[in-house]
């Protein structure tokens, strides 16, 4: 099983006009950076510049359809 390492990166500023980034490792390889703003979450994965985001409403959407209770 893989060893996870996730980092969080709160900006100094108003969270409310800068994205939280949380970067995410897998086994010390970048997985990806989660980044969470107002209106919606964004995944860049590792090693790639395009960035896919999803509005909040569709993430619940999703979490409820293909998450697992914790």
């Amino acid at each position: 099983m893989p060893v996870h390492r996730v980092e969080l990166s709160l900006p100094s500023t108003d969270i409310e006009s800068s994205d939280v980034v949380v970067s995410v490792w897998s086994d010390n390889e970048m997985l990806g950076e989660l980044r969470v703003s107002r209106s919606t979450i964004d995944w860049r994965p590792g090693h790639h510049q395009a960035v896919w985001t999803m509005e909040w409403e569709r993430f619940d959407e999703v979490m409820r359809a293909h998450g697992r209770r914790a």
